[in-house]
């Protein structure tokens, strides 16, 4: 029996019926779209059509066909007429994917290659991909035509009656060319056509499975005699039914199997299977969950999302009410830059003190930014009249000083009386200038010890920061690169006073820097900074939206998530939980969970992550994909596209889409475990235990 495998490019077929064959879908690149059984669906990772169906491809682009012709699977299974096969329903999509495509490189054409080949495909999709139903198999048509929906529905269902025109001119009360016209205008199919060939179709399992007579079966499927079932069976399978028993019976499918491959249009794509294969790296790794410890705890952050004005709060109070996205920040702070009232009017001013009053209740935190002449007395009267309007919430208040190297140096009595006047509030201090003024680290040291404050913010950016470490830590090794020195910062600062260090000015490319990346994307780089310095510093700050690009922040001018939102979402499972972290990943076991964020930081090689567990029964497993097509605002819209030319209604349909893809299946225990993460993927695994 020979099978075909294809690669089509740019291809566009007729709707027809899939007869005497399973034909399995997988694109090469990108999806692509087809009609099957009558509904419009999107390839990504694969698709099945069986006997029976009703498919058409639409200008299908490096998609690879493999038909199977159906007496292949005869052999080895004698119930396929009461099932299909399911691409959704493959629990290890990746090894089947890599069982059709890893090999195609090799020489397919010799018997023996080839026939292991298919046998082990079709193994596969009977143990991973079949469902079985308690009648025969017919395909359901999806139309949004409700009468042509209602006739195919009747004529599945009287498939052995005799059906025309005529009898469902009758049955709906309409007449036979109108239903002429229903099936060629809506289908491109006549009425014959369809009926017959799901006719065909179905009669193959009679003629072999359940060794019926021709004569038995062409009157089972209302045919007037053999005569004419012959005709119609040779039409759709090239053979007379007569031929088509003898071969299976002369088991004719036990011969060397045999794969038909267009040599013209595959061979380009060999090369560059091969020249992928030589040039990418699989590197693969095994995570034993019994052996792992969790020795660490994963801190939960402090959170400062900056606002420009006081009256950014108004808008960013109507936003968290409408989205949840803040939802997944800890220990939020909103953090005021600019507390000038002066732009204020009296209106403006009472929604400002209505949003606080709502924010607090929500149990966000608010920190105003002043400067010396609120602690000496001197101005800031709004702040005070303020902090007597919340005095029954002063713990969710934090004061951010600015101040001078030298009001650093005196200003000490004056902090000490505020922290006696507002003993509940917070005291955070900016403390760039005491880093750019003083000789060295130690110095440093004692100007924050003599501050004693509750935060230490340093809004310098961490490739300013490392210039200034180099001149005030000596000696300092002159190789070591961003991170190294950011460490090392942080380390000689002592633990007490860096688990106060808030960094507020994160950049793409001090990001980039610290772990050496080249590509555009650092949501992983990101989530690597994340998870290191998670145990060293107190928090991060990020703005709400900034005009810097290079900036992390949190939304761009349509509102839309940055892809940080979405990493602190994965690692939201992991705070105040014990932790162990690899080079590729960060693991918590609960009293229920394993969660296992899986990360390749890797630019041209592929992870591959073996995970053995302990357990003795199938278990479900919910996993988010952060990649370049899930999870990245600038993929779906670039920052630079002017925002004129996108209209409301598509930013509300682009922001519902840009989330991880998120993904339930069940995992039978017997089987690998395995999770394959290509270049920039962030994986998060939540495994239930059983």
């Amino acid at each position: 029996m020979i099978s075909s495998l294809s690669i089509r490019n740019h291809y566009t077929t007729e709707l027809k019926r899939c007869i005497n064959k399973v034909i399995i879908l997988l694109p090469l690149n990108k999806p692509c779209k087809i009609n099957l059984n009558g509904s419009t669906i999107t390839i990504e990772d694969g698709i099945i059509i069986n006997n029976a169906d009703l498919f058409q491809m639409f200008d299908v682009q490096d998609l690879v066909e493999l038909s199977l012709p159906l007496q292949l699977f005869f052999e080895k299974d004698t119930c396929l007429s009461t099932s299909y096969f399911d691409f959704n329903h493959i629990k290890l999509v990746e090894q089947f994917r890599n069982l059709i495509l890893e090999n195609l490189h090799l020489p397919l054409q010799d018997e023996n290659t080839a026939s292991l080949y298919i046998s082990n495909i079709i193994d596969f999709l009977i143990k991973e991909a079949k469902v079985t139903l308690n009648t025969v198999y017919i395909p359901p048509l999806n139309t949004k035509h409700p009468l042509l929906q209602q006739i195919t529905e009747y004529i599945h269902n009287n498939i052995y009656h005799k059906i025309s025109t005529k009898n469902v001119s009758k049955a709906f009360y309409i007449s036979q060319s109108y239903i002429s016209i229903l099936f060629s205008s809506i289908l491109n199919m006549n009425f014959k056509h369809y009926t017959t060939s799901l006719r065909i179709a179905l009669s193959l399992f009679d003629l072999i499975q359940n060794d019926q007579s021709i004569y038995d079966v062409a009157i089972k499927y209302q045919f007037t005699n053999v005569s004419t079932y012959s005709k119609h069976f040779k039409h759709y399978i090239q053979m007379p039914p007569k031929k088509y028993i003898y071969n299976f019976r002369q088991e004719y499918y036990n011969e060397p199997k045999q794969i038909d491959i267009d040599q013209a249009k595959t061979i380009h794509y060999f090369a560059q299977i091969q020249k992928s294969a030589k040039r990418v790296d699989h590197i693969a790794k095994t995570l034993n969950l019994s052996t792992l410890s969790f020795s660490d705890t994963f801190n939960e952050p402090h959170t400062f999302i900056q606002l420009e004005r006081l009256d950014d709060l108004v808008h960013f109070d109507a936003m968290i009410s409408e989205q949840n996205d803040i939802l997944v920040f800890p220990k939020v702070n909103i953090s005021i830059l600019d507390t000038q009232i002066i732009h204020l009017n009296a209106f403006k001013l009472q929604q400002v003190l209505t949003s606080i009053h709502q924010l607090i209740d929500r149990n966000y935190h608010i920190t105003l930014k002043i400067t010396s002449k609120f602690l000496t007395n001197q101005s800031s009267t709004f702040l005070r009249k303020l902090l007597l309007e919340l005095k029954n919430n002063l713990n969710h208040i934090t004061l951010q000083l600015d101040l001078t190297f030298n009001e650093a140096k005196s200003m000490t009595e004056s902090i000490n009386n505020i922290k006696q006047s507002y003993p509940q509030i917070k005291i955070g201090v900016i403390i760039d200038k005491i880093i750019e003024n003083s000789a060295n680290i130690l110095q440093i040291r004692r100007f924050m010890s003599l501050l004693e404050t509750d935060l230490y913010f340093i809004n310098l950016d961490l490739i300013s920061l490392a210039e200034l470490i180099t001149q005030k830590i000596s000696p300092i090794q002159q190789d070591l690169d961003l991170k190294a020195r950011i460490v090392l910062f942080i380390h000689s600062l002592g633990s007490k006073h860096a688990k106060k260090l808030i960094f507020n000015h994160l950049t793409h490319s001090a990001i980039k820097s610290c772990y050496h990346y080249s590509k555009q994307e650092t949501h992983v780089a990101i989530t690597q900074f994340l998870i290191e310095f998670n145990q060293l510093i107190g928090g991060f700050g990020y703005p709400y939206y900034s005009d810097d690009y290079d900036r992390i922040m949190l939304f761009n001018q349509y509102q839309s998530a940055m892809p940080v939102v979405h990493i602190y979402g994965l690692l939201s499972p992991y705070y105040k939980q014990p932790i162990t972290t690899l080079p590729y990943a960060i693991v918590t076991k609960t009293k229920t969970h394993y969660h296992i964020l899986l990360f390749n930081n890797l630019s041209e090689s592929t992870i591959s992550v073996n995970i053995n567990h302990h357990f003795i029964k199938s278990f479900p497993i919910f996993s988010s994909l952060i990649n370049s097509e899930y999870g990245l605002i600038n993929n779906l819209i670039p920052q630079n596209i002017n925002q004129t030319y996108i209209d409301k209604s598509l930013l509300k349909q682009i922001n519902r889409t840009n989330y991880p893809r998120l993904k339930l299946t069940m995992h039978y225990f017997k089987d690998p475990l395995i999770f394959k993460l290509t270049k920039s993927a962030l994986l998060n695994i939540m495994i239930s235990i059983n």
